[in-house]
C-alpha cells in the first residue's frame, strides 16, 4: 500500500516537471537551473529506494550517471561551471554506485548478464562522451581536471564491468564443460550398466538352457528306466 502511495506521488511529481526538460534527440535533460530540479533528484531517491531488485537499481544508477553527464554538459553550455564540476562529482558517485550493485546483485544470485552487456556499452558512450568535452576549445582549466577525473574514474568502471563480465563468463564455460563431463560419465555409466545387465541375462538364459538340458536328460533317463522294467 504505501508503495503504491509512493509511486503515485512519484508520477505526480513527474508530471508537475515535464515541462522543465531539455530535448536532446531521443534523451530528455532536465535544466539544473530549472525550480524542480531538485523535486526530481527527490524523485529520483524514491524511485530507487523503491526498486526491490539490484539488477533494477543497477540500471537505474545507470540512468541517473547519464542524466547527470547530460546536465554538466548543459551547465558548461551556459557557462555554469560550478555546477558542472558538481554534478561530475554526483555523477561519479553514480558510477560507483553502479558497481556495488551489481556486486550485490552478484551475491542475491541475481541473472544480470544482460544487465552487465548494457552497462558495458552504456559506459562506452559516456566514455566517449567525456573525451569529446575534453576536445571543447572553451573549456575552462577546472572543468578539464574534473573532465579527465571522471573520464578516468570512468574507464577504471569501464575495465572492472569487462572484467567481472569475462570472469562470468569463464564461470559459465567451466561450468558448461563440468556439465558435459558429468552427462559423458552418466552415459559410459549407464552404457556400462546395460553392458553388464546384459552379460547377466545371457549368463542367466544359458544357465537356464542348461538347467533344462539336464532336465530333459534326467527325465529321458528315467523313461527308458522304467520302460526297461517287466
Amino acid at each position: 500500500m504505501k508503495k503504491t502511495i509512493m509511486s503515485s506521488i512519484i508520477f505526480g511529481l513527474v508530471l508537475l516537471f515535464a515541462g522543465n526538460v531539455y530535448a536532446d534527440e531521443d534523451e530528455a535533460v532536465v535544466d539544473p537551473n530549472s525550480e524542480l530540479y531538485d523535486t526530481s533528484r527527490i524523485i529520483e531517491e524514491a524511485e530507487y529506494d523503491l526498486t526491490e531488485e539490484n539488477s533494477e537499481k543497477v540500471l537505474l544508477q545507470d540512468e541517473y550517471a547519464d542524466d547527470r553527464l547530460n546536465e554538466a554538459e548543459l551547465s558548461l553550455d551556459e557557462g555554469n561551471e560550478e555546477k558542472a564540476e558538481e554534478l561530475l562529482e554526483d555523477y561519479e558517485e553514480h558510477v560507483k554506485q553502479v558497481e556495488e550493485d551489481m556486486e550485490a546483485a552478484k551475491e542475491a544470485g541475481e541473472d544480470i548478464s544482460a544487465v552487465e552487456e548494457t552497462v558495458v556499452e552504456n559506459s562506452q558512450k559516456r566514455s566517449e562522451n567525456l573525451r569529446a568535452l575534453l576536445e571543447r576549445e572553451d573549456l575552462p582549466e577546472e572543468a578539464k581536471a574534473g573532465i579527465t577525473k571522471a573520464l578516468e574514474n570512468q574507464q577504471k568502471a569501464e575495465q572492472n564491468f569487462l572484467a567481472a563480465q569475462k570472469k562470468a563468463e569463464e564461470a559459465q564455460e567451466k561450468a558448461k564443460e563440468q556439465q558435459e563431463k558429468a552427462q559423458e560419465t552418466a552415459k559410459e555409466q549407464q552404457e556400462k550398466a546395460q553392458e553388464t545387465a546384459k552379460e547377466q541375462q545371457e549368463k542367466a538364459q544359458e544357465t537356464a538352457e542348461e538347467q533344462q538340458e539336464q532336465a530333459q536328460e534326467k527325465g529321458k533317463g528315467q523313461q527308458e528306466r522304467a520302460s526297461g522294467r517287466p
